[in-house]
């Protein structure tokens, strides 16, 4: 199982990074880019601008149209997407077809030309996907948790923008992005799935055109302001109450984020979690809920959502709260330890054998790590991980002064 968590990876004189995972065995072939800019990169005076050239990517001109429905007409499929690190592209396809397809989709990345017309048309496309965004509670007090936590990181910014961010963005602020972010030393080339050896240096071919410029990005400052504790939401055609509940995390590279990766495993993957027991099984207070620790580069947050009737959203959070605390005191049992460790291992090796998770598995990791045997280190860490030092990192974060709420309940 070992090689197949390790990657081959090389970087081009042009400084493009290139990453492969082949698999002989598919019918299918992916060729995905990851570029190195995402909502975090923006301005303050220029938020949405990562996302909004995502949208003109695919859609901003009419000939991009044509290219982009070219790799249908070839019986593949293709994804835009922006993150608050980065922007993920990629295509899918019958493996003959690689290194068409990879042609197509450099055009759309690496092209400069972007017309008014398709600008106007996107901008009216990304209002109707905010305000889709903030009909749905879920999303609205997510995004609302963050800001909570972040009141000075970007991360707090939504990745689109707000409407008026939107409405102030202009045709030049999305080619100056594109000329600045859009270069090869920028870039994560990812090659999944069944293609030959042959098709390797003439996909590569298609990203050798621009110029051959570095730069690097100025680190940020962690987050250390004081988070907000509590933001209540009244909103009108709803019928229960929507928590989301969490504090901030270090970012990714912290050793303290592993303890805090199985900790999650613990509280919220699977049927047998300890909060499925206790918000489910046991009293049934919700039908779903979602536990998960995010962390990126320069930032990190450990959220717990779930719907529940608005008369008992406070007796929720506290069955949360005492779950978290009961980390800090009791020591886990061996069994659910190990139990959490095997969940985390099925989760990635899950991914790895999907062909669409497995590029952005390659992409996340690089994009923090540059290191190609990352996953497989990261495994034998959690392995690793004890009694003690779940107790020591749970001390250390679970509490009260570092968490925050959001609810958001009817009108």
């Amino acid at each position: 199982m070992e090689t197949g968590l390790i990657w081959k990876r090389e970087v081009l004189s042009n400084g493009l990074t290139v990453l492969q995972y082949p698999n002989n065995s598919a019918m299918t072939a992916q060729m995905s880019v990851a570029i190195k800019y995402g909502s975090n990169d923006d301005a303050k005076e220029k938020i949405g601008t990562a996302h909004f050239l995502e949208h003109m990517l695919v859609g901003g001109s009419h000939k991009r149209i044509r290219l982009n429905h070219q790799i249908e007409l070839m019986g593949g499929c293709s994804g835009f997407e922006t993150t608050h690190e980065s922007t993920f592209t990629w295509v899918n396809i019958f493996s003959g077809k690689i290194v068409e397809a990879s042609k197509i989709m450099a055009e759309l990345i690496l092209d400069e030309v972007f017309e008014k017309e398709k600008f106007d048309v996107e901008r009216e496309i990304i209002l109707n996907e905010i305000a889709e965004i903030a009909d749905d509670p879920k999303n609205q007090t997510e995004q609302d948790l963050i800001k909570c936590l972040f009141p000075k990181h970007p991360v707090r910014n939504m990745i689109s923008g707000t409407k008026k961010q939107v409405k102030e963005r202009k045709l030049t602020d999305i080619e100056e992005a594109h000329r600045k972010h859009y270069i090869p030393s920028n870039l994560i080339l990812i090659l999944t799935g069944n293609y030959t050896v042959e098709s390797i240096n003439e996909i590569l071919s298609f990203f050798q055109g621009k110029q051959n410029v570095f730069f690097k990005k100025s680190p940020r400052k962690i987050e250390s302001s004081k988070p907000k504790k509590e933001s209540l939401i009244k909103k009108s055609g709803v019928s229960k109450a929507y928590l989301c509940f969490g504090l901030r995390t270090p970012p990714a590279k912290n050793s303290d984020t592993l303890s805090l990766s199985l900790m999650n495993s613990i509280l919220g993957f699977g049927e047998s979690s300890r909060l499925f027991i206790e918000l489910r099984e046991k009293r049934a207070l919700t039908y779903d809920f979602n536990s998960s620790n995010n962390s990126g580069i320069d930032f990190g947050y450990f959220s717990i959502s779930c719907a529940v009737n608005p008369n008992l959203w406070k007796q929720t959070r506290e069955i949360i709260k005492n779950e978290l605390k009961k980390l800090a005191t009791i020591p886990v049992p061996e069994w659910e330890l190990q139990k959490s460790k095997n969940l985390i291992l099925g989760d990635i090796t899950r991914g790895i054998d999907d062909p669409e998770e497995l590029p952005r598995i390659i992409a996340d990791t690089e994009l923090i790590h540059c290191n190609e045997k990352e996953l497989l280190e990261y495994i034998k860490r959690i392995e690793k991980l004890t009694q003690k030092d779940i107790l020591d990192t749970a001390k250390k974060y679970f509490r009260e002064e570092n968490y925050s709420t959001v609810v958001l309940t009817p009108k």
